[in-house]
This record gives C-alpha cells, structure tokens and sequence, in this order.
C-alpha cells in the first residue's frame, strides 16, 4: 500500500498488476482524475481520502484493515530512490555532453534518485527541480526546513506542445 498523488501509485498499481499481487493507493481528494482512473484500470484499490498526500498516509497508516500490510513511501524509501537513480543514469548514457537536467518534483523522491545518480557520477551537471506555482510543497519545506503541508491549487490542463 501507499499514499501517493499520482505517479508513485500509478507505479505500484502497474507493477502490482504485472505480479498479480494486490495492491491499495491512497489518494487525496487533490489527485488528478486521470491517475485515479488508471490506477483503477491497472486494478489497484483506490481509497480517497484527505485533503493532502500527509492525510491519506496518516489514514493508510492507521486503517485497522491494511494492519500489517507492507507501506512503501514514494519519496523517503532507499530502494525508491534508489530505482528514480537509474533515469539520471540513463540520460548520462544516452546525452554525451549534458550540463543541466531538470526533474519535476512532487514529494522528491525523483529528485533525489536522479540528483544522486547524475552527482556522483558527473557532480559539474546541476540538477534543478521544478514544481508547480499552485503547489509549491518543495519550496515551502526548504522555506522552513522541513516537510509542511503546502496549498494546492489544481492547475488548468493545456494541451501538449507540439
């Protein structure tokens, strides 16, 4: 199980359906409906609840039903992490010369896989992480120097660039 926005429990849902092994998402009322919906396609059991990731884990974490049930955190689990590494790794092998990589950042568990990976082995590329201007969790737990549950704002979807 996990609590997760979108992209850490489409992960799950996909990799559960691919081992047929069962697996539940919480999701705050804030995820966008298309990550609902495909997690639910991918046969995953989505419950939504809380108005943040910081609810639907605090729910997931202490529903007596899931009592037991292994929770795997999107953005503050080594092997996470760890595997986010290996997108830094695959754009230092297929770009020769790069001197900036730009990762989105949600709850920063890619940012730190990819920033780890391109640092240790090319520590002259910088790495930027960049959100949202309507949800600037990031930015808000550097502000204060910690985790903070920051304002979220769903952002208008625009059409892809062409």
């Amino acid at each position: 199980m996990a609590a997760s926005a979108g992209n850490h429990a489409l992960a799950l849902s996909w990799h559960g359906a691919q081992l047929g092994i069962p697996v539940s998402v919480f999701m705050p009322v804030v995820a966008p409906l298309a990550k609902v919906d495909k997690c639910r396609k991918f046969g995953a059991n989505v419950i939504i609840t809380g108005q943040h990731i910081g609810e639907a884990k605090d729910f997931a974490l202490s529903n007596p039903e899931y009592e037991g049930v292994k929770y795997i955190n999107g953005y503050d689990d080594p092997e996470i992490v760890a595997g986010a590494g290996t997108i830094g790794i695959e754009v230092l092998e297929q770009i020769s010369k790069v001197d900036y990589v730009i990762v989105p950042v949600g709850g920063a568990g890619l940012l730190a896989g990819v920033s780890l990976a391109i640092k240790t082995l090319r520590p002259e590329c910088k790495v930027i992480g960049v959100e949202p201007k309507n949800c600037r969790s990031f930015q808000s737990a550097l502000d204060h120097g910690h985790p903070v549950v920051a304002d979220v704002t769903r952002s208008q979807p625009r059409p892809p660039c062409r």
